[in-house]
């Protein structure tokens, strides 16, 4: 009897301190797109997603700038589409509570 309760107060001490540590881990931050990332037309609608990579965050934000304009979004999965040539730069940030991370590419809009 003595035995079984010391295992099972360490299978619940051992429950805990993995819970305990899933509270602490800092949140990772990417994205992909629908269309790939290095080269992207002009008027093409792109479904970022940082979902599908992105780990332990509860909040996203983007931003999305070419160095005369920043535009900004929230949510893990956002569509985008870009009226412009050149290089545009994606900046996402990933929060859960205080703890964050960030990803940040830069990408090219053809004609």
């Amino acid at each position: 009897m003595f035995r079984k309760t010391i295992l099972v107060s360490i299978s619940v001490l051992i429950a805990f301190f993995s819970i305990l540590q899933s509270c602490y881990k800092l949140p990772t931050a990417c994205f992909t797109t629908n269309i790939g990332i290095d080269s992207i037309r002009v008027d093409t609608p792109v479904i970022f997603n940082a979902s599908s990579c992105s780990t332990n965050a509860s909040a996203y934000n983007w931003q999305f700038g070419n160095g005369d304009s920043l535009e900004v979004a929230f949510g893990p999965i956002v569509t985008k589409t870009f009226t412009d040539t050149g290089n545009i730069d994606v900046y996402l940030l990933v929060t859960k509570g205080q703890k964050q991370n960030s990803f940040d590419k830069i990408i090219h809009v053809n004609p």
